[in-house]
């Protein structure tokens, strides 16, 4: 109960991250319409986000429980980059290809995603490049975030990256990566790593196409 309950307490800090970053943007381009819509979009979008974590908190068991039902992946990337774009300085690229529909929690694999990207975006910090791309490999769909931000190292890779709170943020939880691996293998799915110390990191997902019999 204590490790799933966590995961819930690291999807709101998420949620509080994204809603602290839209409102530190707003003063400085209130006076842009389309700017002003995206924000309000924004904030709808995680305070909705936030409600459906509440539910689910109040519904907890002592393991990861999934909903699966048909899911577009590609819209729930759209769906977590909308929610925390307005990084200042990032530059932000994107590369979706078509996809079938997979069975899987959306609620869960948006936390996978949002977690990729937020862990991409404190990587990089002002002046980086973060890229997402989606599309098919062996019958698994598959989705990679990557970024030219500061790497990471052999060991921590190996000793600390998917271990719960292991971090190396000074305000982290470490929780994030660890929670995103077990989402994704819930689902029969994996992921893979490669960082290179002072040059960045790619994450990719594979997510099976159709259900394990």
């Amino acid at each position: 109960f204590q490790t799933i309950s966590t995961f819930f307490v690291h999807d709101l800090k998420n949620a509080a991250s994204t809603l602290k970053l839209t409102l530190q943007n707003l003063p400085v381009h209130f006076d842009d319409p389309v700017f002003r819509q995206d924000t309000l979009r924004s904030i709808r979008a995680t305070t909705e986000r936030i409600n459906q974590i509440i539910e689910r908190l109040g519904a907890l068991g002592s393991k990861l429980e999934l909903r699966p039902s048909p899911v577009d992946l590609n819209l729930v990337v759209e769906q977590a980059i909308e929610n925390v774009n307005g990084m200042p300085g990032v530059e932000f690229a994107k590369e979706l290809e078509p996809l079938p529909k997979l069975m899987a929690d959306s609620e869960q694999l948006r936390s996978v995603v949002t977690n990729l990207l937020l862990n991409a975006r404190d990587a990089v910090g002002e002046g980086g490049r973060i890229e997402v791309r989606t599309g098919t490999q062996n019958g698994y769909a598959a989705l990679s975030v990557s970024d030219d931000g500061c790497g990471m190292t052999t060991s921590f890779l190996r000793d600390s990256l998917f271990r719960p709170f292991k971090t190396t943020k000074k305000k982290g939880l470490g929780i994030g990566m660890f929670q995103t691996k077990m989402i994704i293998e819930a689902h029969h799915g994996s992921i893979r790593v490669k960082s290179d110390v002072g040059k960045g990191t790619t994450f990719q997902v594979l997510l099976p196409l159709t259900p394990d019999e």
